[in-house]
């Protein structure tokens, strides 16, 4: 499958280069001031000369509790859009926050029943405790999802349905011999070490989806990056909550100028830290192609080492950590991603695929 990502903004325009500090004027201080905001007495005693001991390093949770900061998030770009073809000019309004085109509808319900067998599959086979492997499926507690319909649409594809319910949660695989009439009814030999089938499982609800305008593509000139209004995308996923998008109309697209990708990243990380403080530890993020490099190349550059661009429908799962403030150990401020990698469970065909044609631009 390929497909083409997003366009990206300028790399050789001096202002988006993400690198470039600012230089900020400074009023000249009095003589009264000083580095503790202009106070005339410093907010702390000088230190004493001679070596100081050391500062007591942050409490460790106790051995077998939960990391309560600790979060996966898996970074999803959306199905192949009507804009992601060869020789389409961007600046024409016809694009105006392209929909999926048919590939791309394929794309997203092909994810979302990928996602569903990893779960129902870990559920008749679970993992070994200590499972090497990188993917251990997770079932996901909430979706975060971009304004731009093309994502909106992909999330509701894939996500709608909920994950398959656990054996404690449903009498569909109570028993082993409920397992050996699966195998006898699929023709699978019972030797030992063959994974058991997975039955039919009835699904659990799905998540809540919540739209986040922070979420949405390097913005200005192209019209498939500028969406509709608020009211209009309410009326079309009425089950999503828009509580996050605060205008009515598109203000931060620009006919004539280019978000930057200073401007992009601040974008991004205030969206790590309001999910910081959100209660889910499993995050399906429904988001673009250049955020989602942005967002890897400034957080783990080696996921992306050598050029390699996220194709439509590439799902990368990212393990992050809470970012605690000094002065209280416990408090999370945002978000660090430690670790990031392409899911290829999630991102390609699978067996149960094979022989449909999946295209791709």
């Amino acid at each position: 499958m390929s497909t083409v990502p997003d366009s990206l903004p300028p790399l050789n325009d001096v202002d988006a280069d993400p690198t470039t500090e600012m230089e900020v004027d400074l009023p000249p201080a009095s003589p009264d001031s000083n580095l503790n905001g202009g106070l005339s007495t410093p907010m702390s005693p000088t230190p004493p000369s001679g070596p100081q001991p050391r500062s007591s390093p942050r409490p460790k949770p106790p051995p077998g509790t939960v990391d309560e900061s600790a979060k996966t998030v898996y970074l999803i770009r959306h199905g192949v859009s009507r804009h992601n073809h060869h020789n389409v000019n961007l600046e024409s309004p016809v694009l105006l926050d392209a929909s999926l085109d048919i590939v791309g509808v394929h794309q997203a319900v092909a994810l979302g029943m990928r996602y569903r067998n990893a779960i129902g599959d870990a559920i008749v086979n679970p993992p070994p405790k200590r499972s090497a492997a990188p993917y251990i499926p997770a079932e996901i507690e909430l979706v975060c999802v971009s304004p731009l319909t093309r994502c909106l649409e992909t999330a509701h594809h894939a996500f709608a349905i909920g994950a398959p319910k656990s054996p404690k949660e449903t009498g569909a695989i109570a028993t082993a011999e409920d397992l050996a009439k699966e195998k006898k009814k699929k023709r699978v030999p019972s030797e030992k070490g063959k994974r058991a089938p997975v039955p039919m499982m009835h699904p659990n609800p799905p998540p809540p989806f919540v739209c986040h305008d922070a979420l949405r593509e390097a913005t200005g000139v192209n019209y498939p990056d500028k969406r509709r209004s608020k009211s209009a995308i309410k009326a079309a996923f009425p089950t999503v909550d828009f509580s996050n998008v605060l205008d009515e109309d598109d203000l931060l697209w620009k006919p004539n100028k280019r978000e930057s990708l200073r401007e992009l990243n601040v974008r991004i990380s205030s969206f790590f830290d309001w999910l910081s403080s959100r209660p889910e530890k499993v995050i399906a993020v429904v988001t673009h192609g250049v955020w989602i490099e942005e967002c890897l190349r400034r957080n783990v550059p080696s996921t992306l080492r050598g050029g390699i661009r996220v194709m439509n429908a590439e799902v990368y799962q990212c393990e992050c950590v809470g970012h605690v403030r000094e002065e209280g150990p416990m408090e999370a401020h945002g978000l660090i991603m430690k670790k990031a990698f392409l899911v290829d469970k999630l991102s390609k065909p699978d067996e149960s695929e094979r022989g449909v044609k999946i295209g791709g631009h």
